[in-house]
Protein backbone atom coordinates (compact mmCIF):
# COMPACT_ATOMS: atom_id res chain seq x y z
CA UNK A 1 0.00 0.00 0.00
CA UNK A 2 1.57 3.26 -1.14
CA UNK A 3 0.83 6.56 0.54
CA UNK A 4 -0.52 9.40 -1.65
CA UNK A 5 2.26 11.56 -3.15
CA UNK A 6 1.04 14.75 -1.49
CA UNK A 7 1.13 13.12 1.96
CA UNK A 8 4.66 11.85 1.29
CA UNK A 9 5.80 15.32 0.15
CA UNK A 10 4.46 16.98 3.29
CA UNK A 11 5.91 14.29 5.56
CA UNK A 12 9.30 14.57 3.81
CA UNK A 13 9.34 18.37 4.22
CA UNK A 14 8.57 18.07 7.95
CA UNK A 15 11.18 15.33 8.37
CA UNK A 16 13.82 17.30 6.44
CA UNK A 17 13.23 20.29 8.69
CA UNK A 18 13.44 18.20 11.86
CA UNK A 19 16.71 16.57 10.73
CA UNK A 20 18.21 19.95 9.78
CA UNK A 21 17.46 21.48 13.19
CA UNK A 22 18.18 18.32 15.17
CA UNK A 23 14.69 17.59 16.47
CA UNK A 24 13.87 13.86 16.61
CA UNK A 25 10.87 12.85 14.49
CA UNK A 26 10.22 9.18 15.14
CA UNK A 27 11.47 6.92 13.80
CA UNK A 28 14.21 9.39 12.73
CA UNK A 29 16.91 11.07 14.80
CA UNK A 30 20.27 12.51 13.78
CA UNK A 31 21.74 9.15 14.78
CA UNK A 32 19.76 7.15 12.20
CA UNK A 33 18.64 9.60 9.49
CA UNK A 34 20.19 11.82 6.87
CA UNK A 35 19.00 14.01 4.03
CA UNK A 36 20.04 13.06 0.51
CA UNK A 37 20.29 15.84 -2.06
CA UNK A 38 20.46 14.95 -5.74
CA UNK A 39 20.13 16.90 -8.96
CA UNK A 40 17.17 15.86 -11.12
CA UNK A 41 18.39 13.97 -14.18
CA UNK A 42 15.83 15.71 -16.43
CA UNK A 43 14.87 18.89 -14.59
CA UNK A 44 18.27 19.84 -13.18
CA UNK A 45 16.51 20.85 -9.93
CA UNK A 46 17.92 19.98 -6.54
CA UNK A 47 15.85 17.35 -4.75
CA UNK A 48 16.04 16.47 -1.05
CA UNK A 49 14.71 13.36 0.61
CA UNK A 50 15.08 12.09 4.18
CA UNK A 51 16.25 8.51 4.55
CA UNK A 52 16.95 6.27 7.49
CA UNK A 53 20.27 4.51 7.62
CA UNK A 54 22.22 1.95 9.58
CA UNK A 55 25.76 2.58 10.77
CA UNK A 56 27.40 -0.72 9.87
CA UNK A 57 30.82 -0.40 11.47
CA UNK A 58 31.32 3.09 10.05
CA UNK A 59 29.56 2.30 6.77
CA UNK A 60 26.34 4.20 5.98
CA UNK A 61 23.83 1.66 4.69
CA UNK A 62 20.39 2.63 3.36
CA UNK A 63 17.60 0.20 2.51
CA UNK A 64 15.82 1.83 -0.43
CA UNK A 65 12.12 1.01 -0.78
CA UNK A 66 12.22 0.97 -4.59
CA UNK A 67 15.84 -0.11 -5.01
CA UNK A 68 17.43 1.09 -8.26
CA UNK A 69 14.04 2.43 -9.41
CA UNK A 70 13.90 5.07 -6.65
CA UNK A 71 14.07 8.53 -8.19
CA UNK A 72 16.85 9.72 -5.88
CA UNK A 73 18.95 6.66 -6.71
CA UNK A 74 18.38 7.15 -10.45
CA UNK A 75 19.27 10.84 -10.12
CA UNK A 76 22.51 10.02 -8.30
CA UNK A 77 23.45 7.27 -10.78
CA UNK A 78 22.84 9.69 -13.69
CA UNK A 79 25.42 11.95 -12.03
CA UNK A 80 28.09 9.22 -11.67
CA UNK A 81 26.79 8.37 -8.19
CA UNK A 82 27.49 11.88 -6.88
CA UNK A 83 25.15 13.47 -4.33
CA UNK A 84 25.22 15.53 -1.13
CA UNK A 85 24.19 14.38 2.31
CA UNK A 86 23.25 16.22 5.46
CA UNK A 87 24.76 13.92 8.04
CA UNK A 88 25.13 14.65 11.77
CA UNK A 89 24.54 18.38 11.34
CA UNK A 90 26.64 19.13 8.24
CA UNK A 91 26.35 18.98 4.46
CA UNK A 92 29.05 17.01 2.68
CA UNK A 93 29.61 15.57 -0.79
CA UNK A 94 29.14 11.83 -1.11
CA UNK A 95 28.93 8.99 -3.55
CA UNK A 96 26.33 6.26 -3.90
CA UNK A 97 27.26 2.62 -4.31
CA UNK A 98 24.70 -0.11 -5.05
CA UNK A 99 25.19 -3.23 -2.93
CA UNK A 100 24.12 -6.68 -4.06
CA UNK A 101 22.89 -7.97 -0.72
CA UNK A 102 19.70 -9.03 1.02
CA UNK A 103 17.79 -6.00 2.39
CA UNK A 104 16.10 -8.13 5.06
CA UNK A 105 19.32 -8.58 7.03
CA UNK A 106 19.55 -4.78 7.38
CA UNK A 107 15.83 -4.31 8.05
CA UNK A 108 16.11 -6.63 11.06
CA UNK A 109 18.72 -4.25 12.53
CA UNK A 110 16.63 -1.08 12.08
CA UNK A 111 14.10 0.27 14.53
CA UNK A 112 10.94 -1.81 14.24
CA UNK A 113 8.84 1.22 13.24
CA UNK A 114 11.18 2.26 10.45
CA UNK A 115 11.60 -1.31 9.17
CA UNK A 116 7.81 -1.76 9.14
CA UNK A 117 7.39 1.43 7.11
CA UNK A 118 10.05 0.33 4.61
CA UNK A 119 8.35 -3.05 4.23
CA UNK A 120 4.93 -1.37 3.80
CA UNK A 121 6.13 1.08 1.13
CA UNK A 122 8.53 -1.30 -0.58
CA UNK A 123 8.12 -2.67 -4.08
CA UNK A 124 11.60 -3.97 -4.89
CA UNK A 125 13.85 -3.09 -1.95
CA UNK A 126 17.54 -2.61 -2.51
CA UNK A 127 20.57 -1.70 -0.44
CA UNK A 128 22.96 1.16 -1.10
CA UNK A 129 26.01 2.47 0.68
CA UNK A 130 26.58 6.20 1.01
CA UNK A 131 30.26 7.13 0.93
CA UNK A 132 30.87 10.66 2.26
CA UNK A 133 33.96 12.30 0.78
Amino acid sequence: MRLPKQIVRIANAVTNFSILVGIPRPPYTRANALIIETVGRSSGKRRRIPVGYIDDGGRIIVVVEDGKRAHWVRNALANDGQLRVHLRGAWRPARLQILDTDPESYLRRMSRVHAAFVRLESTTPGVVEILPE
